[in-house]
């Protein structure tokens, strides 16, 4: 249980050589893919966009018949 309990103590050149053959193995995306992705975020926050101001403006439409401000 003693062993548990102690942390392991890495010299700062292991840490470096185990970052970099982490970095490595990961796996980056192309440029086209990056811009495609990128894309479809825009248009995907567009589209949330217009569709939360559309309910919005639905929503005190209705509130402003049921209360009868603004008439």
């Amino acid at each position: 249980m003693a062993d548990k309990d102690k942390k392991k103590s890495v010299d700062p050149v292991t840490f470096v050589r185990q970052v970099e053959a982490e970095g490595r193995k990961v796996t980056w995306t192309s440029p086209s893919e990056t811009i495609q992705a990128t894309i479809m975020v825009v248009i995907m926050s567009i589209l949330v966009a217009l569709f939360l101001f559309m309910a919005d403006q639905i929503i005190g439409v209705l509130i402003r018949m049921l209360t009868g401000l603004g008439a």
